[in-house]
């Protein structure tokens, strides 16, 4: 899989933007998977809280009531919302979906070693006490 672009979801764009970088392979073990998926999910569950209140609290403005931080505040607030791929909170959105696509990547992983290996523990590494 690959987390730069989703993690090889279909819904994924086949061009990446600037800001992405260049592809990275995410080898896991499948006895790693909850755990890696657990990584990713809190990740992606943090970000979005902070891009929730991104969206609610960070529009500048014009905190000193003068011509210079009204377009300070607007100049801001075009780059962080409105400059297309490269706003800053675009970015952001772009990684949120980028986890999204790993965590969702990872979760069909595992169902299949289950639907396949079941609880088998030579796949899972695991020992179970009984």
């Amino acid at each position: 899989m690959f987390i730069a672009d989703g993690g090889g979801g279909g819904t994924t764009p086949t061009t990446l933007p600037d800001y992405s970088g260049a592809q990275r392979k995410l080898s896991v073990e499948p006895s790693a998977i909850p755990a890696a998926r657990k990584v990713f999910s809190d990740a992606l569950e943090t970000l979005q809280a902070k891009l929730d209140r991104a969206v609610a609290e960070l529009e500048a403005r014009p905190w000193a009531g003068d011509p210079v931080s009204e377009e300070t505040a607007d100049r801001f607030n075009r780059d962080t919302f409105e400059a297309g791929d490269s706003a800053g909170l675009t970015a952001l959105k772009a990684y949120r979906d980028q986890l999204k696509g790993v965590v969702d990547q990872l979760t069909a992983i595992e169902a299949d070693y289950r639907r396949v290996e079941g609880d088998n523990t030579a796949s899972w590494g695991r020992v179970h006490n009984g």
